[in-house]
């Protein structure tokens, strides 16, 4: 069963400049626990068109998943020590990324789960950024009303 969620996500990215960029999201997720990991479900709405992307991160115990379905398409794993191509997919075009993972912590307490990435993005074997992703995900009663509200 899940569990409604607050989810906040903060991106955080370095350019071959130099130059730091962050990114916050506050958004409404579905939380589910199963075997050695879990599941977060969440829809992001882009500013500039109004169009829905579906997200699912998927944690089995030793990478994470990151697949985004809708207007923006792709599917990110990050695994320690290792590269992962995607394709990105936007209604602008398709960008081929390698990504490189340096670090997946998750720390799971009681009434919270908190996710830390830590990786670099190319394309075409070219540096793109560094990245550093964090979910925190704050589970509660609170939130839990609104998911009757949702089914």
């Amino acid at each position: 069963m899940a569990e409604r969620a607050m989810l906040l996500l903060t991106g955080r990215q370095k350019n071959e400049f130099g130059e730091e960029s962050t990114v916050e999201s506050r958004l409404m997720a579905d939380y589910y626990e199963r075997e050695k990991g879990f599941y977060i479900l969440y829809e992001e709405t882009q500013k500039d068109t109004g169009a829905t992307t579906k997200n699912r991160i998927k944690w089995n115990g030793f990478q994470l998943e990151i697949t985004k379905g809708g207007s923006i398409r792709s599917r990110m794993i990050f695994e320690a020590g290792h590269t992962h191509k995607t394709d990105y997919i936007t209604p602008y075009g398709t960008l081929s990324l390698e990504v490189t993972t340096r670090k997946v912590e998750v720390l799971r307490q009681q009434n919270q789960l908190k996710v830390r990435l830590d990786y670099t993005l190319a394309s075409d074997s070219q540096f793109l950024s560094d990245c550093i992703l964090t979910l925190c995900l704050e589970l509660g009663e609170k939130y839990q009303a609104n998911i009757s509200e949702k089914s």
